[in-house]
């Protein structure tokens, strides 16, 4: 009987739950829920109201297989989408979390005091996909296919060479008008930000962080942790020396900030250091989100979606851009950025243009500069804000000069100066599981070189 049925779920869930605690510890298991539920309404909240897209597809692509972790007790994460509200929410056992949709801000995760304001992205209006040669069009074929085992959900790859489009695909229902997450390419973005403020005069590298922190009312206690020689230079270059570890392990620090705090941009300072700034490469979201609490105080109280849309978003043409904040209003540098595969494109060509020194946006040299491999890291991977192929360290057979900004799930946006090519890849490829960017790449030069 129905009864019946309800009698032994409930009993399972008690069974599973005793089960956990006992194996994980009840701090643990608090720690794994909150962060299930915490992404999970985020994601959710995001993909459908933001992307535009179906919720099954959401859940099934991006939330199930990443909450495949919970094994027995996935059946229990309940996912619900509120339309009329502008909210997604998860709850699994004890832990409940809400993602409210903030018109142009996009999704706010357990927003402290927010009024839900519904987003209508512009969008690429009747655009036809680009067709490229068959040497590039095999070279999508590639990158659209599934491994063995699937799980590699190219969702778009769009390639340019000198501003000009010459292939680009999309797997449904993703299309050319759909706002896609870049996750840590959001960092890439805040680089970029701060070089303009940089350019403007209201920042500069060498700015002292525990005096602008000081400054801006930060408690005594945050303060004593910040070393006195760290600067906004550090933070850029992951080279703050915090003892942050991007761990995304249920209680760990990466975590505890994206899920579990209001702030993100303090928990990073509150580690305290195991390096001394500027001694030590460590790659760190807490750095990235700290830079980007510096950059938006910089914009003297205007909101910053305002900003970016009239500084950035505006000069570039971009369409679709929404930027999204944590539950202090602090957009979330590490990994809140969403835009259109086009819109990544243009940013990838601004970049490219800034690294050639065209364009006024960005100080003179400033991103040759920020594509320099660092001291701190031996193997020449980071520049400041930016992945690079030192001696081919990421891509071997391709141009040193390579740079691109990288995310989780195989986001990429990639730019090889010389052959003025922009790539851009965007999915939701599943952990352990090859994206193929390396083989798209090397299959794109190759094609240019015949001149297909």
């Amino acid at each position: 009987t129905a009864v019946m049925k309800k009698l032994i779920l409930a009993t399972l869930a008690i069974v599973l739950l005793v089960g956990a605690a006992l194996a994980l510890g009840w701090r643990q298991l608090q720690d794994a829920t909150e962060v299930a539920v915490g992404y999970s309404a985020k994601q959710l909240c995001s993909g459908v109201f933001v992307a535009g897209l179906p919720e099954k597809f959401v859940i099934d692509t991006d939330i199930y297989p990443r909450m495949a972790i919970l094994g027995p007790a996935l059946p229990f994460l309940q996912l619900q989408v509120d339309a009329a509200a502008n909210t997604a929410s998860a709850s699994l056992l004890m832990s409940r979390a809400v993602a409210t949709v903030s018109g142009d801000r996009g999704c706010v995760l357990n927003a402290l005091r927010e009024a839900p304001a519904a987003y209508a992205p512009e969008t690429e209006a009747d655009v036809q996909p680009v067709t490229g040669g068959p040497l590039l069009e095999a070279a999508l074929d590639a990158a659209f296919a599934e491994p063995e085992g699937a799980g590699r959900n190219t969702l778009a790859v769009i390639v340019s060479r000198g501003g000009d489009i010459l292939a680009e695909r999309y797997r449904t229902p993703v299309t050319a008008g759909t706002p896609l997450q870049g996750w840590s390419m959001n960092k890439s973005l805040i680089t970029t930000w701060v070089g303009m403020q940089v350019a403007k005069g209201r920042l500069n590298l060498a700015l002292p962080v525990r005096q602008a922190l000081s400054g801006y009312g930060a408690p005594p206690e945050l303060l004593a942790q910040v070393d006195a020689g760290l600067t906004l230079g550090h933070l850029l270059q992951m080279e703050s020396g915090f003892d942050f570890e991007e761990d995304y392990s249920p209680g760990h620090d990466a975590t505890r900030m994206l899920y579990r705090s209001p702030a993100k941009w303090r928990v990073a300072p509150a580690t305290g250091h195991r390096h001394a700034p500027g001694s030590h490469f460590s790659y760190s979201s807490g750095d990235t989100n700290l830079a980007a609490y510096l950059w938006q105080k910089s914009l003297d109280g205007e909101p910053y979606p305002r900003w970016l849309a009239r500084e950035f978003a505006g000069p570039l043409g971009l369409m679709a851009m929404v930027a999204e904040p944590d539950a202090s209003g602090v957009q979330v540098g590490s990994s809140y950025a969403y835009m259109t595969a086009r819109d990544w494109l243009r940013v990838g060509q601004f970049w490219l243009d800034a690294w050639h020194d065209r364009g006024s946006l960005l100080p003179p040299g400033w991103q040759q500069e920020s594509t320099r491999p660092r001291p701190s890291d031996d193997l020449g991977r980071y520049g400041r804000g930016f992945w690079l192929n030192t001696g081919g360290v990421a891509f071997p057979g391709l141009p040193d000069e390579l740079f691109y900004a990288s995310g989780n799930a195989g986001q990429a946006v990639v730019v090889l100066p010389q052959q003025e090519l922009v790539v851009v890849r965007l999915g939701l490829t599943a952990t352990d599981v090859t994206a193929g960017l390396h083989q798209l790449l090397l299959d794109i030069v190759s094609a240019e070189a015949g001149d297909d």
